[in-house]
């Protein structure tokens, strides 16, 4: 537009030019570029009303007629239209006429008397223009030329492209067809608008190029800022949050600290950053599995230090039997001495209970290792427990250990039937029980209850002995925790609360353990009916 306002497209156009209230409004830019070439502008409704304009001539209508528009050839004036579409599917029409010298000089040429004669004064008239005039028979031929250049000759391809194109030519060529002589007169000037396509095109492709790096850089700098702000925002939080996971990893379980020793994820207060609120849930998991980690890592290392302790009483529990039966059998294979068949006897019975005892400590950590496993099979069948417990207890309350305690039973029911492994029940009752008399004082009592719903049955042992700590409750079903000196022959093996605890899981029911120091334990053991819903504890 601003090297020749013809040029200019319809797209832009539709933008410049706004329709308000019935009237155009034309911006700023095209009447600078108007202006500039010396043209004029108007724009004409679809009704033929002027409804804007700017620089026109005097002569020209407020109104055009259908026949005005289709016949409009304005004197000294080359015309360009263009149709836009507005609002409502409204159309109007941009009518541009722009001076054009070799026209002026043509029409004076045409109102002189001489005509179709070229006189002196009209010579002289195109020399004060600095004009040329050439006049062509049908066959092309010049067959008169004055102040044009020499050898100067178009053809009609060449008329033709500079009137569609006229910005390609350096000159600018009005023509007048003279029809009683066949001939066409021909007047040109230098062309004010000459600007090439060529030319035109590295003038935009340099604008582009300059609309384009400065757009470029811009948007490197906007990049830039972006970058920085979401490193802050983002990036760095999301560093620190990596290098925490990382040194986790490594076994380092604390927030990362910074220089001066401080966490940067927490400010002067002791609350998360604000950079850090939009990861609050992130950095909320990474303390608690941070918590965690360090929880699996001291429970591990308990673990390793209960199980090395079992371990060690476990060989002393072996050993100590082991050298029994080595003595004894040293002492029968002597010949330096011969025992009485009462003394044989007696090392004998010694030596079958050391071998029972350890043939029922190597039984004992099979049994665990297959109940881990779930490879010991559990046969249930209907059973009324009421009958079955006072039947055991009526045994066990014979045995030594259990002579110096006070063991009773109690049930508001008669018989209450559940499906159980007899054999694995038995060895349950006997499991809890032994813990129960071995680790109390004589004297102690020790209830066993038995109450059954529709939801479950339980079976209580509650006792009024010594009682148990937290920890000790904590580790009570740990199958390498030791209550009582490992060093006392009677300490157990750990195993048996352990056992008990894998057969009443496999048997689809819970242990729940309540003690308190000095004052007594309350062990209940819990079946869950089959019909019943899923339980809760």
């Amino acid at each position: 537009m601003k090297s020749d306002f013809s040029r200019v497209s319809e797209e832009y156009l539709d933008l410049a030019i706004t329709i308000k209230n019935g009237k155009a409004v034309i911006n700023k830019s095209i009447k600078e570029s108007i202006q500039k070439k010396g043209g004029w502008l108007q724009v004409v409704d679809s009704k033929g009303y002027v409804i804007g304009e700017y620089n026109t001539p005097k002569e020209l209508p407020k109104r055009y007629s259908f026949t005005d528009i289709l016949s409009m050839d304005l004197n000294n004036f080359r015309i360009h239209y263009w149709i836009l579409e507005k609002e409502n599917s409204s159309e109007v029409t941009i009518i541009y006429g722009e001076p054009l010298k070799s026209k002026q000089i043509l029409n004076t040429l045409l109102r002189s008397n001489s005509f179709p004669n070229i006189n002196t004064d009209f010579k002289e008239y195109l020399v004060k223009n600095d004009a040329w005039i050439q006049i062509y028979d049908a066959s092309g031929n010049v067959v008169y030329s004055y102040h044009a250049p020499p050898n100067l000759k178009f053809t009609y391809t060449e008329i033709l492209s500079m009137k569609k194109r006229p910005w390609n030519s350096k000159v600018d060529i009005s023509s007048y067809y003279f029809k009683e002589k066949d001939r066409i007169f021909l007047v040109g000037t230098y062309n004010p608008y000459y600007s090439p396509d060529h030319i035109t095109d590295s003038i935009i492709s340099a604008s582009f190029l300059k609309s384009f790096l400065i757009v470029f850089g811009t948007l490197i700098v906007f990049a830039i800022i972006i970058s920085i702000w979401y490193g802050k925002k983002f990036g760095k939080p999301l560093l620190y949050m990596m290098k925490w996971i990382n040194n986790m990893s490594k076994g380092n379980f604390m927030e990362p600290k910074d220089k001066k020793g401080r966490v940067p994820i927490l400010n002067k207060k002791g609350s998360l950053h604000k950079r850090y609120k939009i990861f609050k849930e992130v950095v909320h998991s990474l303390y608690t599995l941070s918590k965690t980690l360090q929880q699996n890592e001291e429970n591990q290392r308990r673990m390793e230090k209960t199980r090395e302790e079992w371990i060690t009483g476990l060989s002393h529990d072996l050993k100590t039997p082991l050298s029994s039966l080595y003595g004894f059998s040293a002492l029968l294979a002597s010949n330096q001495y011969q025992w009485s068949s009462e003394e044989i006897m007696e090392m004998g019975r010694i030596m079958k209970e050391k071998a029972v005892y350890m043939s029922e400590l190597i039984e004992d950590l099979n049994l665990t290792y297959r109940l881990k496993n779930n490879a010991l099979p559990i046969n249930k069948e209907k059973t009324d427990i009421v009958s079955l417990i006072k039947e055991f207890l009526s045994t066990f309350s014979t045995t030594t250990e259990a002579k110096d305690k006070e063991i009773y039973f109690e049930s508001a029911q008669d018989t209450i039937f559940l499906e159980i492994d007899l054999k694995w029940f038995m060895r349950i009752l006997d499991n809890l029980l032994t813990n129960a008399v071995k680790h109390n004082k004589p004297g102690t009592k020790i209830k066993v209850k038995v109450e059954s719903n529709h939801q479950r049955t339980i079976i209580s042992i509650e006792d009024n002995g010594i009682g148990m700590d937290e920890e000790t409750v904590k580790n009570l079903f740990n199958r390498y925790y030791r209550g009582g000196n490992t060093q006392d022959n009677d300490s157990g093996s750990g195993l048996g609360m352990a056992i008990a605890h894998q057969l009443v899981v496999a048997h689809g029911g819970e242990i729940v353990v309540e003690s308190q120091k000095h004052v007594g334990t309350i062990l209940k053991i819990i079946f869950y009916h089959t019909n019943d819903v899923q339980k809760t504890t």
